[in-house]
Formats: structure tokens, sequence, C-alpha cells
């Protein structure tokens, strides 16, 4: 074949993807476009705009017009809103896929849907996935570039949050039987190939001008070129005239393509009368899965599932039936969806019970963590050993202070060294409270970290940039503090939060490590497949990070900054160390199942 005569892909619009469900019925789903889904992402990130600026400008011009300002702490207010800004910018797209069946306001209204590649729907973990890589998909700025050539190029236009989560994006569209009223169920499928069609028509047309003898003559030969099987119903030998024979093969078989035309989206003959006989059925149960999809399926009883189980059974066998058949593509389509879409009832992720996040919390997160120890000891390396060196370097070196601690850091110790008792004495032009400080601080910290596991994905650089960074700037501003003889100013104030938080910084690098592995070293696996796989492994570690800087958040915005005794903070700080490392060594070791399940 010539370049010439290669053909192109098909355009991404008219993709499909076929899944083989365990009752072995094949379903293709169509997947969505470029153009839909950047327009959906636009109607999302306007409403997640007007989620994070509007909403508080109407609550705090509501509490301006009510003279409700003196019922509210300031402080308490800003870190509340700093929270309430990275919930929403982080939470928004994860939450709706998650609980709203992988569909945002935005993928809705675009009728888009994420899937997981079996064609299973999108579970919480993979909906985590791919909305945490979306920081990188949508580079540089917001165009979003990265991760529309990505899609271009990806045979399944998958973005990077799709690659590492599993999943696709396909078009949602409903579930239509066509109708075929005008149909007769009598009506015999054409016989005749065109060219014998052609040659009757235009006998038929030209009959009544013609003479005797060349109308005999005309209508024999074209007579004896049909099919043998019509010549044997109507006993030619026997005929001396073939023109009536003609002119009634005409009428028969124009009737039959005129049922063929107006049967064409239902299919065969055989696939028309499999619609009439199955069609109301098959709309009685899409109203019954439409209202189990809004119920669950948890609200059947055990009588109800068995007979819904029955239905999917037989739709499904009807499917399989109508290709056989040769049914048009708008039944297969209809039926398909309709297939899937119970599939998935009965193929649901598990819900998420207190308990089961109990047993995450409890077992599931130390024990994945003593399983990626590795990764998280290059991380911990990758953080404490800047932080060591820049310590050693400007403790010989402090003229070297400016350029790696910076102004303010060099400022504050001076303060502090000039005669301020605390830590929150040396930053009292910032403090504006425990609950300020404790709200503010759990939100920055866990946006941290989620950028620090994100960055893993290329390649294992922005995660490792990202606690070299950290590292040298706790360092410089410890040793800043240490040149001018206050290290206890700032370190009574790390110590009681400082193990915990800085612990669930190493584990967010070793995660996004993890997940940059799969690009650098695969192992046998493919690398997208691997890269999925360590990528919702490292986000089940960050989650656990974000209790684990909840609780470091609390105890920073609480005990760190109070003038509680130095003898009290150095013990808060043990019972923390302590209660942290008794957690992550020992806690699930009695429990059999696997870490990431």
């Amino acid at each position: 074949m010539t370049p010439k005569d290669t053909p192109s892909p098909a355009p991404l619009e008219r993709q499909t993807m076929r899944v083989e469900t365990p009752e072995n019925v094949a379903i293709e789903y169509p997947l969505a476009g470029p153009g839909s889904r950047f327009a959906a992402f636009l109607a999302d990130a306007t409403i997640v705009v007007l989620l994070i600026v509007g909403v508080p400008l109407v609550i705090g011009l509501a509490i301006t017009g009510l003279e409700l300002g003196g019922f509210f702490d300031s402080g308490l207010m800003i870190g509340l809103y700093a929270m309430y800004a990275v919930l929403v910018s982080w939470g928004y797209f994860l939450l709706f896929e998650a609980l709203w069946d992988g569909q945002t306001p935005g993928k809705r209204l675009l009728s888009i849907r994420v899937v997981m590649e079996g064609g299973y729907p999108v579970t919480t973990k993979a909906a985590a996935v791919r909305n945490l890589l979306r920081i990188l998909d949508v580079q540089p700025g917001v165009t979003c570039l990265f991760g529309g050539l990505l899609m271009l190029v990806n045979s399944r236009g998958k973005r990077l949050g799709d690659i590492g989560a599993g999943t696709v994006v396909v078009r949602e569209m409903p579930i239509e039987f066509p109708e075929i009223q005008a149909v007769d169920t009598a009506a015999a499928p054409p016989r005749l190939s065109e060219a014998a069609y052609s040659a009757l028509e235009s006998f038929v047309d030209r009959a009544g001008a013609l003479e005797a003898t060349t109308r005999i003559r005309l209508g024999r030969g074209i007579w004896q070129k049909m099919p043998e099987e019509v010549r044997a119903e109507n006993h030619e030998d026997t005929v001396f005239d073939a023109t009536p024979l003609i002119e009634k093969l005409y009428a028969d078989e124009s009737a039959r393509r005129h049922s063929a035309r107006l049967s064409l989206r239902a299919g065969s003959a055989a696939a028309v009368a499999l619609l009439r006989s199955k069609r109301d059925r098959w709309e009685r149960f899409r109203s019954e899965v439409r209202s189990i999809r809004l119920r669950g399926l948890r609200s059947l009883d055990g009588d109800e599932v068995s007979g819904f189980a029955a239905r999917f059974r037989d739709v499904s066998a009807d499917l399989a039936r109508a290709r056989t058949y040769g049914a048009s593509a708008g039944t297969l389509f209809a039926l398909e969806r309709l297939v899937g879409t119970a599939h998935n009832l009965f193929y649901r992720p598990a819900s998420k019970s207190l308990a089961r996040a109990w047993r995450w919390i409890s077992a599931d997160f130390p024990r994945l963590v003593r399983a990626r120890w590795k990764p998280i000891a290059v991380a911990t390396l990758l953080l404490y050993g800047p932080a060591f060196g820049s310590y050693t370097l400007l403790r010989i070196h402090p003229e070297l202070e400016r350029e790696l601690a910076g102004g303010e850091i060099i400022a504050r110790a001076e303060a502090a060294a000039a005669g301020a008792g605390d830590y929150r004495d040396t930053w009292g032009d910032v403090w504006l409270g425990s609950g300020f400080l404790s709200t503010y601080v759990i939100a920055n910290n866990v946006q941290v970290s989620f950028i620090m596991f994100v960055g893993g994905a290329l390649a294992c650089l922005g995660s490792a940039f990202s606690l070299l960074f950290n590292g040298l700037h706790l360092g410089s501003a410890m040793a800043v503090f240490a040149n001018r003889g206050v290290l206890d100013n700032i370190g009574l104030f790390i110590a009681p939060h400082g193990v915990i938080e800085l612990t669930a910084i190493c584990i967010a690098g070793g995660a996004g490590l993890w997940m940059g592995s799969a690009i650098l070293l695969p192992g046998r696996s493919p690398r997208g497949v691997a890269f999925s796989e360590r990528a919702r492994e490292g986000v089940s570690l960050v989650g656990g990070v974000a209790v684990m800087l909840l609780v470091a958040g609390l105890i920073e915005g609480i005990i760190s900054p109070s003038r509680l005794p130095a003898a009290t903070k150095l013990f808060a700080a043990g019972l923390a160390a302590i209660s942290m490392v008794i957690y992550l060594a020992l806690a699930g070791r009695r429990v059999t199942e696997s870490p990431a399940a």
C-alpha cells in the first residue's frame, strides 16, 4: 500500500471502545472527542470559579448587611476560606465523578461520562488519580495544551490523568429503540440484485410502447435472466408472453424494497420481528434500570435482585440475537447502552462505608507505607539531605544566608534575637489566632502534598525538585535562627507537629516517586499499565497523607504557637512521634487483605 492509499485514523468522535462483559456480551462505547471534553471542562471551571469567588462574596455581603460581623472571628473566617478554596478546587471534579457516576455538571451538559477501561463505573481511587493529575494536563497555564496533545496521539483519547487512572471518557447517548409501526411484518426482504431490478423497471416502463413481437422477445430474455427460484415459482416453461409475470415480479419486488426502506432503522426482516416482539420488554427493563440506578441495587431484596438478574440475562441474549439477525446500528446501540448500564449496576465498586474508611485508616494505609518503604526512604533522603546540608553550610558560612534563606527569615530571626519570647511573638504580624493558623496550615500543607505527588508524573523530576527545595528551605531557616542563638524559638514551634508533618511530606514525595518510577523502570509491565497501577497506589498514600496533615495541622494551630512551657511542648512532640511510629510500623499487621484493596 502506498502512502497515498494509507487510510488515516478515524476521527476520535467516530472511534469506539469495545469491551467484553463477564456475561460474554460485547459492548461498544463511542469515545468522546477533544471538543466536547474541553467544552465540559470550561463549563466546570466556570462553576468552580463561581463557587470559590461568588459564594464567599455573597456570604460576606450577607454578614455585612445583617451586621453580624461581631459574631465571627475574622482570623478564623480567613482560615476557613483558605480551606474551602482548596476543597473546591481539588475536590469538585473528584467528588462529582466519584459520586455522580463519572459525570460532573459540565460533562452531563455535554453528554459525556468517565468510565473505567473495562466499561465499569469509575472508582473513587481512579477519580482521585485523574483529577490530581489534571494540574499537569491543563498546562501551560490553563490552556490544556499538554492534555490535549496527549488526547490527540492516544488511540483512546486519553489525557495523562486517564492513563494514570485507567479511565476513558465516552459519549453518553440516549437509549431509543427505533419506531417500526409502518413496517409490514409479512413483507419479506428483497431478492433481486440492483441490476436485475433495474432491468425489470426499464421493461415495465417501456412495455406499453413496444410492438408485441419485440415485447415478447425482450420479456422472455429478461425473464430467463431472473433467479432460478423466482422463475420456478411461476412455472416459466409454460409462459409464451412473460410480460404479466415481469409486471407481477416487479410489483412484488417494489413492495419488498419499500418495506426494507421503512425498516432500515430496524435492520433485516428477522431483526424487525425481534424488535416488534421484544420492544415493550426492553422499554420496561429500561425503566427498571433507571429506577434502580437512582435507588441503588441495595434497595432490592433477594428475590428482586434475582428477578432483575434474570431479566438482565434475557436482554443480554437479545443483544446477541440482534447482532446475529443483522439489526440496525440504532437498535444495537440502544441495546448495548441498556445492557452496559444494567451491567454496571451489578459491577459497581463497593460503596465507601464508615467501616471501610476506618479499615483503610487503621490498617490498609500503614501497610501500604511499609510495602512502599523504598521510594519513601528515597524521598526522606531527598528532603533531609539538603536540609542538613544547607544547615551545615550556613553554620560554617553565615555570609550566604541572604542567598539561601532570604531576607524575610533573617528579619524574623533577628526579631527573635532582639527579645521575642516565642514563635508567636516573632510572627506577630501574621498571627490571627489558632483557628486561622490551624485551618490555613492544613489547607496549605494538603495542597503542597498533592503537588508533590503529581510532580512524580514528570519522570520523578517534579517530586524530587519539590523535596529538594523544601529541604533546603527547612535547613536554611533553622540555621539562620541557630546563628543568632535562638534556635529554640523556631524549634519549639516546629517540634510538636513537625515529625508528623515532615513524615507526611516524605510519604507524599515517595508516592510521587513510586508513580514516576513506572516511566523510568516499569518492570515487566508496559509503561502505561505500570504507571496506572502505581498511580492508584500512590493516590492511596496521598489520602493517608491528608489525614496525617489534618492531625499535624490541628497540633500546629493549637499547641505549637501556644505559650505552654518548653517541657510540655517537647513532651507533646515526643508523644506525637512515638504514636506515629507505632501506627506506621505496627498497625494492620494482622490484616491479611492486600493493602491496595
